[in-house]
């Protein structure tokens, strides 16, 4: 094989290749050299195309800034037509003086949110009310049944507040959407107070009637249900009667001043929180 054949077969170098790209730069940028010198000729030898040039960029800018105003202009116009959104604070029932301190008591008894407790303290007034059963007594089987814990269940599979059996009190659920319900604060509240108020009128009493909700057949299977409920309710009743002002108060005539005297040294006192535990239980 000849010379020329074995130089026209090896493949261009990498030298070579750069030479080309360096000689199409350069051509290229004498190119663009030649047609910047050529435009400024031009518009040199014609000042009417720089003057008509001129005029059409600045009336681009004025147009381009006047169409910036107009939108900042609308809107401003329409962040003052809207209304300030203002952040929601979530409020709390009303409550009244005795079921406030009802529910600051079981709020730190049971260590519940205070709102919580309040809502759930409202919702055992307005139950009771309705039901004609005592609100303490309510809040009472709530505290021992659940611990005011909504999403408690039983082993046997009593749920919510009030530990109910949402599979046997299917039709006391339905006008809340069926047993699903049954973890709903609110739904198992009233359909406990439901149940409740039912097993008393069938037992006959409240002990009777207690050991029928928590479906105990006799005092020795309840396991001291009915104590703890009636025993919970008796220190509800106490914050009750303790938040009631006393009633037709004797009025004293006010002591004649005496003379300022040096203070007296501050005596600290304190106190200690008496915390009962109670385990939940399960019910029918």
């Amino acid at each position: 094989m000849s010379n020329a054949s074995q130089a026209q077969a090896q493949p261009p170098s990498w030298r070579t290749l750069g030479a080309e790209v360096l000689e199409w730069t350069h051509h290229t940028l004498m190119m663009v050299g030649f047609f910047v010198v050529a435009a400024g000729a031009y518009l040199y030898m014609h000042p009417q195309t720089v003057l008509s040039l001129e005029k059409g960029v600045t009336q681009w800018v004025v147009a381009r800034k006047a169409a910036v105003e107009e939108l900042q202009a609308l809107g401003q116009q329409a962040s003052a037509a809207e209304p300030v959104a203002e952040v929601a604070v979530p409020v709390g029932p009303q409550l009244n003086h005795t079921q406030m301190a009802v529910a600051n008591w079981l709020s730190r008894r049971y260590s519940i949110a205070p709102l919580a407790m309040q809502e759930l303290v409202s919702s055992a007034w307005q139950v009771g009310k309705q039901e004609h059963l005592d609100p303490t007594l309510i809040l009472a089987v709530m505290a021992v049944e659940s611990s005011f814990n909504p999403y408690a269940q039983s082993a046997v599979g009593a749920t919510g507040l009030m530990q109910v059996m949402a599979n046997v009190h299917r039709d006391k659920f339905a006008p809340y959407g069926g047993p699903r319900a049954s973890i709903d604060p609110m739904a198992n509240v009233r359909v406990g107070a439901l149940v409740l108020k039912d097993a008393i009128a069938r037992g006959g009493s409240l002990q009777a009637g207690l050991r029928m909700y928590v479906g105990a057949t006799s005092d020795a299977t309840e396991g001291g249900y009915a104590a703890k409920v009636m025993a919970e309710q008796a220190r509800l009743a106490q914050i009750v009667a303790s938040s009631k002002p006393a009633p037709n108060a004797p009025m004293t005539a006010a002591a004649p001043a005496a003379k300022p005297q040096p203070p007296a040294p501050r005596v600290e006192q304190t106190a200690q929180a008496v915390v009962v535990a109670h385990p939940a239980k399960r019910s029918v």
